[in-house]
């Protein structure tokens, strides 16, 4: 009956294997070969929560049976569950400590949870191993990136474009990304030389016209850099268009549907949460960076707990409606699933822990309702400069709004409506940074900060760029350095270019400064 259950399977007959395995099960309810063809048609049915049950009932029986951890891993990494994939990968490791294949994925994992040192060892090990991928190299590169080792990641970066020009685009792209890194006379040519390769792929073109876009920029020759930058942007929209009318409707639900959930009562919280939020390339990082100095603060990355909660009350019937209507039940369920997820970035637990997610300014309703004690601050830059940076930065995921100026302006445009909303709603409760004050009064702007987190001032957070704390943003280089002003009114090198869209974003500036610019907002 085996035999026909798997041979039924390799035929792609599974109604046929699935009743046979069945039956084979009812007779032999521990017979793990029948349970993992069951597993397996599972996964071809994208049923994941049979497929978990089956996972675990053949884990009891066999705890180290290498075709279902394979199977677990392979769920864990698409759900993005790193942590437990780290786990899954140790038992696989148990049995063939030596699989290199094991331990390269094992070291890709670790750099997803934050594990950066651990990462650099796995790697580091296939890389002196022999171990043939390519992908080794880029992955090295990131974590001297992190370590804020530029020309260490710089050097990974050029052997991954030797060994693997099929994809030097990423490897540039990966070099211009260092910010504090000047690309060479040679890497210009051979990207121009590229560009006009005729087997390239758009999606590589753009990221080489990025890529040229930083090096015209680092020779302030503006025009080509702004020439190569709006292509690219062209390109990468084709890709990952901005669904606009989505993104407005979301912001004008917030706005005109939601109200502040019965009160909840949650169990005492292990730590307070600090939430950093506003736009992309802010200065989310930089907060995060002199936070994390403090004695009293513990970092952790760019978390997607909270947009998930929100994505499952989503599914639950509507995010807005479920949140309005949250149980206490729900609210203590959703708050103990983020803290136990926070909790696994933490090698102590603190009495504060930041979750900078800029994305986060949508969900600040939900931060709210699941911790009414959380601190949030939302960082805020003169919109002109942030648009600018956000143009010539391309982003692996997400904000595809920053694929054209039209598509930032909207963007912009909702953020500040949903943020005076929640000032509104929640009053004097969200503290509202402004990036150039913070740059033109540094000591007095931490000191506030560190008022409305409820923590006493100390020095070293004035010398945050001191720290060996790892950051997995591209603001690494810049949080390694005192505060300057070299990107304020970083725009205006650009103005020629952007005329059209000038009044826009002077409205928005307005509306930045009635933001920020009241001080009882920072009482």
């Amino acid at each position: 009956m085996l035999y026909q259950a798997s041979e039924s399977f390799k035929k792609n007959h599974f109604e046929a294997a699935s009743f046979t395995a069945k039956g084979i099960l009812n007779l032999f309810p521990e017979q793990i070969d029948a349970t993992i063809i069951l597993l397996k048609i599972t996964i071809k049915n994208h049923d994941y929560l049979q497929s978990e049950k089956l996972i675990k009932n053949i884990l009891f029986l066999d705890e180290y049976n290498k075709e279902t951890l394979l199977i677990k891993l392979q769920i864990l990494e698409m759900k993005e569950l790193f942590f437990e994939a780290i786990d899954t990968l140790d038992a696989l490791l148990v049995t063939e400590p030596q699989n290199i294949q094991f331990q390269y994925k094992k070291g890709l994992n670790a750099l997803k949870s934050g594990k950066i040192y651990l990462a650099e060892t796995l790697l580091l090990n296939c890389y002196n191993n022999g171990f043939y991928d390519p992908f080794v190299k880029l992955n090295l590169g990131h974590i001297y990136k992190a370590k804020g080792k530029s020309d260490k990641a710089a050097e990974f970066y050029h052997e991954f474009i030797q060994d693997f020009p099929l994809h030097s685009a990423v490897g540039y792209w990966s070099l211009a990304d260092l910010k504090d890194y000047k690309l060479k006379s040679t890497d210009k040519e051979a990207i121009q030389s590229l560009i006009h390769c005729k087997t390239l792929s758009s999606g590589n073109r753009s990221l080489l016209l990025f890529t040229l876009g930083r090096i015209h920029e680092q020779q302030e020759q503006y025009e080509k850099s702004f020439e190569s930058i709006h292509l690219a942007n062209q390109l990468m929209a084709n890709y990952r268009p901005f669904q606009a009318d989505l993104y407005s409707q979301l912001i004008n639900d917030f706005i005109s549907k939601f109200i502040i959930p019965p009160e909840i009562q949650t169990p005492n919280q292990e730590f307070t949460p600090i939430f950093i939020v506003g736009m992309p390339r802010s200065g989310t990082t930089l907060i995060e960076q002199i936070l994390a100095s403090h004695t009293e603060v513990e970092s952790t990355d760019e978390l997607p707990y909270i947009e998930r909660i929100g994505l499952e009350l989503d599914m639950m019937g509507g995010y807005i409606e479920k949140l309005k209507n949250i149980t206490n039940e729900q609210a203590q369920k959703f708050a103990e699933q983020y803290t136990q997820q926070v909790k696994q970035y933490l090698p102590t637990l603190a009495k504060m822990v930041i979750d900078k997610n800029p994305n986060n300014f949508v969900h600040i309703g939900l931060i709210k309702t699941l911790f009414p004690q959380a601190k949030i601050i939302n960082v805020v830059r003169n919109p002109l400069d942030n648009a600018l940076s956000v143009y010539k930065q391309f982003f692996s995921n997400g904000h595809n709004y920053s694929y054209s100026l039209k598509g930032i302006e909207l963007y912009w445009k909702g953020y500040l409506s949903l943020m005076n909303h929640w000032e509104a709603v929640y009053p004097k409760q969200i503290y509202q940074l402004s990036y150039e004050r913070l740059v033109s009064d540094t000591e007095n702007e931490i000191k506030r900060l560190l008022d409305y987190c409820q923590i006493s001032f100390e020095k070293q957070c004035l010398t945050f760029y001191e720290s060996d704390r790892l950051v997995l943003t591209p603001s690494v280089s810049q949080v390694k350095q005192p505060i300057t002003a070299r990107s304020i009114g970083s725009w205006k090198k650009y103005q020629p270019y952007i005329t059209q869209h000038l009044p826009v974003f002077t409205e928005l500036e307005d509306k930045v400064n009635l933001l920020v610019g009241n001080p009882s907002k920072l009482d």
